[in-house]
């Protein structure tokens, strides 16, 4: 007795099959419903190289690993030497090493890409995929490089000097062999050293240039205290304004209930100038004025402030999840519908919440498209983590309508509407108010938050580097949606055992 993928026959006695979880049997009958084109098209048939192992066990040993939390390709290595599971799955003596499983995750970009549409598509034919609410939401993730690597600008071009000068010393010391006749083991020694130092140098130059671009980006964007002031003495006048005539509608209402000889009772309200609120509120736009009429020269900000890793340039210093620890890492940002199936995980480049929703929810797009899902997006849900101007009046590319909140989740939903003078915020306030509005936006949390509890219940960590982290977060989110797929499977299942009528 054996299992098969699409033809191929893995002979394995029925007596050892017993040995393993029945669960990766199901994952193998699921991985049979993968597009694996993007891996094989990866593989290269010109004769050169080593047998590669069969992508589609390489992708049953991840996602059975992913699924049972464990994350690094250590481990992993590890599980297929010592699980009995994927031993019997993998059926040889010879299994993938750390590196092989570093290399097949990080690598094959469109393999993953079409591995996670096709977990999309099967868990559509279940009536698992609901596209009519999405949600989205960021949380970040420590990358693998520690914080105490991460330096400035000028920390770095030291380096970098440094690394040069062991370059050119290096070099002269190759030379001075050549033309002294030594042995080619000392010529060879010298070369791989000159390949270490010059990989060194490239790295660093690399974190040189992302410590340099995103020391312009927060000198660029920081904004002049005048212009600060002015918002802020611009949105007390209006909250006066709503607040004075909330309070005079009130005194109104009373007075002519007194004079219809219906007298409330309990104190009469007071007028709007005596009320201590809105006294406070004209305080405050005092001291705005004040502050206008009175400018203060900008201060200097510190230049080389922002840092980058050599080892991981892309990683920014980030606050960790519920902790005032500061990690380096990136943004882990999620697009998932009703059900709780991901469309689309991204790593944003940027350090803030806003940059990552509009290129996700373009990602979350085109998944749909290659699974062949064609129902319509109504809303799209997302915290006040993403609330800025340019993301309001950004249509989205999934077709629905932005639901954002421009506050703290606990007043949006309970809360008043915020005064606010910048008129897309004012509209996105005035649609999240509407009984619609407000119904809607309730299936935020319980859409978003139980997935990252689910899938960084064990790790919050990445671990790989460089361009393979997305790939790598590609492959977690497709685990997930394919967990999803064989939980229901098996619900469904056990629900019909279950209800079977004796005989």
């Amino acid at each position: 007795m054996g299992y098969h993928f699409r033809g191929q026959e893995q002979a394995v006695p029925e007596e050892i099959m017993r040995w393993a979880d029945p669960g990766i049997w199901k994952l193998v009958r699921l991985v049979e419903q993968v597009d694996m084109s993007g891996f094989l098209a990866d593989y290269c048939d010109d004769g050169w190289g080593g047998q590669p192992y069969d992508p589609r066990l390489m992708l049953v040993s991840v996602w059975w690993c992913y699924q049972h939390g464990v994350r690094s390709p250590e481990d992993m290595a590890r599980a297929c030497r010592e699980q009995v599971s994927l031993r019997v799955v993998w059926a040889r003596d010879q299994t993938p090493s750390a590196d092989t499983f570093r290399r097949f995750i990080g690598g094959h970009p469109q393999g993953w890409l079409l591995a996670q549409a096709s977990t999309v598509k099967s868990c559509a034919r279940l009536g698992l995929v609901d596209m009519s609410v999405t949600a989205t939401d960021s949380t970040p993730m420590a990358a693998s490089a520690a914080l105490s690597t991460a330096m400035s600008a000028a920390r770095l071009t030291v380096l970098i000097d440094q690394a040069e000068q062991d370059l050119a010393e290096v070099r002269q010391r190759a030379a001075e062999a050549a033309e002294q006749g030594m042995v080619d083991e000392c010529c060879q020694k010298l070369r791989r050293r000159e390949a270490r130092v010059l990989s060194r140098v490239e790295r660093l130059r690399t974190a040189e240039e992302f410590a340099r671009n995103r020391d312009e980006e927060v000198q660029n964007d920081h904004p002049p205290p005048a212009s600060v002031w002015s918002r802020h003495a611009a949105d007390h006048r209006q909250g006066l304004a709503d607040m004075i005539t909330k309070q005079q509608e009130k005194v109104d209402a009373y007075r002519a209930k007194v004079e219809a000889g219906r007298k409330p009772p309990g104190v009469a309200p007071r007028a709007p100038q005596d009320h201590p609120h809105i006294r406070a509120k004209i305080e405050a736009l005092a001291r705005c004025e004040q502050r206008l009429a009175t400018p203060t020269p900008r201060p200097a900000r510190r230049r080389n402030s922002a840092r980058a890793a050599p080892s991981d340039p892309e990683s920014r210093i980030l606050k960790g999840k519920n902790t005032t620890m500061w990690v380096l890492g990136r943004l882990f940002t999620v697009t998932a519908c009703l059900g709780q199936i991901i469309l689309v995980g991204l790593l944003s480049p940027e350090g803030n919440d806003a940059h990552g929703l509009h290129p996700t929810l373009a990602a979350a797009a085109n998944i749909r498209d290659l699974a062949g899902i064609t129902q319509p997006t109504r809303y799209d849900l997302a915290d006040s983590g993403f609330a800025s101007e340019q993301v309001f009046t950004t249509p989205s590319a999934l077709g629905g309508h932005l639901l954002i909140s421009v506050t703290n989740e606990n007043d949006q939903l309970h809360g008043t509407t915020p005064t606010t003078t910048l008129t897309a915020r004012q509209e996105m306030a005035a649609l999240l108010a509407t009984p619609e509005g407000k119904t809607t936006y309730r299936l935020r949390s319980p859409m978003i938050e139980p997935v990252f509890a689910h899938i960084l219940r064990t790790d919050r960590r990445l671990h790989l580097r460089g361009p393979g982290q997305h790939n790598e977060i590609i492959a977690i989110t497709s685990a997930y949606n394919a967990g999803k797929y064989l939980r229901y499977q098996y619900s469904r299942t056990r629900s019909k055992h279950l209800t079977r009528k004796r005989p």
